[in-house]
This record gives structure tokens, sequence and C-alpha cells, in this order.
């Protein structure tokens, strides 16, 4: 049984997948290579893993969530690693903006 590399986070990053949006429209229309839609300065992403020195809010949230943790995240700091024809992405913890909850969670 082979593990799958994961890339822990340190210094306060946290380990995310970004939630990016592909060039295409509603309707399944592929738009020009050359077309650039006007992006949002936050998107969504799924948090992976949390550096052992982020703030402890963020980690029991993490820890207590039954479900995957979705946070807003600002677009422009999200980082990509590029290591071993892998990409992995991070951002700094204080570069989440919100994490998203179901009604019945606090």
């Amino acid at each position: 049984m082979s593990r799958i590399e994961s890339l822990k986070p340190m210094n306060r990053h946290v380990t995310i997948v970004p939630h990016f949006v592909d060039n295409e429209t509603d309707t399944g229309v592929l738009l020009p290579d050359g077309y650039k839609q006007e992006e949002s300065r936050f998107v969504r992403a799924t948090v992976v893993d949390i550096a052992p020195d982020c703030k402890e809010d963020l980690k029991r949230m993490k820890r207590s969530s039954k479900s995957s943790v979705v946070a807003v995240v600002e677009r422009s700091m999200i980082e990509e690693v590029a290591v071993s024809d892998r990409k992995h992405y991070v951002i700094l913890e204080n570069y989440i903006v919100g994490i998203y909850r179901r009604p019945d969670e606090s």
C-alpha cells in the first residue's frame, strides 16, 4: 500500500487546496486563451494541514470539524510550492479571512 506525500506546513503556514475557477462559462463554452475574466480578491480553499505554531483556535477548528474546513483566503497571497513534479499551495495564517461553518457549528 503506497502513501501519498503531503507537505507539512511550518512557520505559521497553512496547506490548502484553492478552489480556482477554470476559464469556462456557465454554458460550458470555452473562452479564448487571451481572455482575462475579472477575478475576485478572495477565493475559497479547503484546509489540508496547519503548522504547529498557528493560532490554537484555527487548529482546534480543524480537529473538531466532522467535514473538511473551507476557508476564504486572499488570492494574491497563495504561494504555489512545486517540488518533485507535485504542486502544493500554502498561505500564511493571517491571510485567512474567515471559515465557512454550517448553521449547527459554533
